[in-house]
């Protein structure tokens, strides 16, 4: 077995004290994108709370793909080498059209990235997280803790906590749901998604096997054995593949979900790869693709993250992704409200950044979603012709393709400094972009290495020779900055069109708020307030 599955500690209700029944920040759910965000409040100096009905991790693969940002992100976080001791990186894939090869994919990471695409089973992430939050005393999880209902205020939120040795009532400041699609925070405040759900059904199998097949993903249409549908195989650590089925559209799901259905496909899809049947069958699940917002991330005191604020579907490797998005951009968000730093109209950017990436994320799928699924007959018989012709014709890189997508840029975001700054810069890094993890010199060391929990101001220069004028400062402002000089003539100036007096301002998230050609401290100050939500932005997101 490549995981093992305990029962956790279970912290009876009447132990808690009254401190303990009142959080500053409450986090519904324990899966990786309430366990990050947990993190990201803690190193922050939040307290928060978890609290988990389940009793233990989750099981199986589940969001098994990790992008580079994310990758970034757990590094922030102190978690990221651990990851990379488990995982299995890579960077090809192979389409496939019947028997026949039509396109082949490469992803390798551009040189000047750290990462690129990482796989490691959801198990895996939460214990890895845990074993993180363990070690932070800001951060308490609660297992087999269910929230059951919760009511909220001006003036805080009121949860009703149900366990296995009684209920008791919970106050905090602030609640965030992350507690997936069917989760009671967003049933209790009455928010409904908005989008399309599609009817056609995948059934997702984890297997063991030792085959000696080359790291990557496999994507095929209309195999033999499954005429006009679609077959996904992902490789994953300790000698894991992960295999979805398509469904045709009238077979009933709980049917083929038997585990003789289940092993007649392995067998006949290992027959059509030319591979001995020997494999370990370890889980067996369903899937249904949807690609669903709330209309709002951030509704008073209650937030959402992750699958309980959106749903995207599974082509491209993006649903955990953008859960870790959300909460890198929220927990620093949200700790500056919590400390009383910023005003609540912060988080109005929260949903405003990451509903819109959410948005154009479903937009750009909606073509590669049709084209994988086929939910008409009309589509189905386009795609046939399509492929057909990408027998001989690679023209169709692009539906192929889905994990070659750029990083969202928050370029119209309310936090970002006024446009007009940029028309002196070269098209590239503006105000809302995410900078690249470029190696700063011969030792190896990176820009990300540099990024942590204050703002950071970039500014090039010409001469080092008196020190890199590292230090941090708060300025005129709350929130504090870390001042950073860097050679002018270097790779990362290119990379920024950065000349001697360049200077950029850097969120906590690592987004860029704003750049100049020349600056004051009177500048920065502005463009940091701005930036932490010191300045009003009402008139802005209006």
């Amino acid at each position: 077995m490549y995981f093992s599955w305990t029962e956790f500690p279970f912290i009876a209700a009447g132990d808690l004290t009254a401190a303990d029944r009142q959080a500053p920040v409450a986090i519904v759910g324990a899966g990786p994108v309430g366990l990050v965000l947990g993190l990201g409040l803690a190193r922050h100096g939040i307290r928060c709370v978890v609290l988990e009905s389940r009793s233990t991790i989750s099981k199986g693969s589940r969001a098994l793909a990790m992008n580079r940002r994310s990758m970034q992100i757990l590094d922030q976080l102190g978690v990221g080498a651990a990851v990379m001791e488990k995982a299995l990186t890579w960077s090809a894939g192979w389409t496939f059209y019947g028997e026949a090869l039509v396109h082949e994919m490469n992803i390798a990471s551009p040189p000047d990235e750290k990462h690129g695409q990482t796989n490691l089973q959801q198990c895996w992430m939460e214990q890895l997280l845990l074993d993180a939050c363990e070690k932070n005393p800001n951060i308490e999880i609660r297992y087999r803790h269910e929230v059951t209902g919760l009511q909220a205020d001006e003036d805080g939120v009121w949860l009703e906590v149900k366990t296995p040795s009684g209920d008791y009532p919970m106050q905090a400041r602030y609640v965030v749901g992350a507690d997936g699609p069917r989760g009671i925070t967003r049933r209790s405040i009455g928010l409904e998604y908005e989008g399309t759900s599609y009817s056609q059904r995948f059934v997702i199998n984890d297997i063991i096997c030792r085959q000696p097949l080359p790291d990557g993903r496999r994507l095929f249409f209309s195999p033999p054995y499954l005429p006009g549908k679609t077959v996904l195989m992902h490789k994953a650590p300790f000698d894991m593949w992960r295999l979805d089925f398509q469904l045709q559209d009238d077979q009933d799901a709980e049917e083929e979900m038997r585990v003789d259905k289940v092993h007649q496909r392995i067998r006949a899809h290992f027959e059509l790869m030319g591979l001995k049947p020997d494999y370990e069958l370890v889980l067996t699940s369903v899937y249904k693709a949807n690609a669903i917002s709330l209309p709002t991330y951030n509704k008073g005191r209650v937030l959402f993250a992750g699958d309980a604020a959106h749903q995207v579907p599974i082509f491209g490797g993006r649903g955990v992704n953008h859960g870790y998005a959300d909460a890198h951009n929220l927990a620093w968000k949200l700790a500056l409200v919590v400390k009383g730093i910023a005003g609540t109209d912060l988080l109005d950017t929260y949903t405003q950044e990451r509903r819109g990436a959410i948005l154009d994320t479903l937009a750009e799928l909606t073509k590669t979603t049709l084209f994988i699924t086929t939910p008409s007959p009309g589509i189905a018989l386009v795609r046939e012709a399509v492929l057909s012709l990408s027998l001989g014709e690679n023209f169709l890189n692009n539906l192929f393709d889905p994990y070659t997508s750029l990083p969202y840029e928050y370029r119209d975001s309310a936090l970002n400094a006024a446009p007009d700054i940029d028309d002196v810069f070269e098209p590239g890094y503006a105000p809302g972009s995410l900078l690249p993890d470029v190696v700063l010199n011969n030792s190896g060391e990176r820009l990300y290495d540099h990024f942590g929990l204050a703002f950071v101001v970039l500014t090039f220069v010409e001469d080092l020779a008196n020190g890199d004028g590292q230090g941090v400062s708060s300025g005129s402002c709350a929130a504090p900055a870390k001042f950073l000089n860097l050679p002018a003539d270097g790779r990362l100036a290119k990379l920024l069109d950065a000349k001697v007096g360049t200077t950029y301002l850097i969120r906590p998230d690592n987004r860029v708020a704003a750049r100049w050609r020349s600056f004051s401290d009177a500048t920065v100050d502005a463009a940091v307030a701005r930036a932490s939500g010191r300045h009003s932005l009402m008139k802005e997101m209006a």
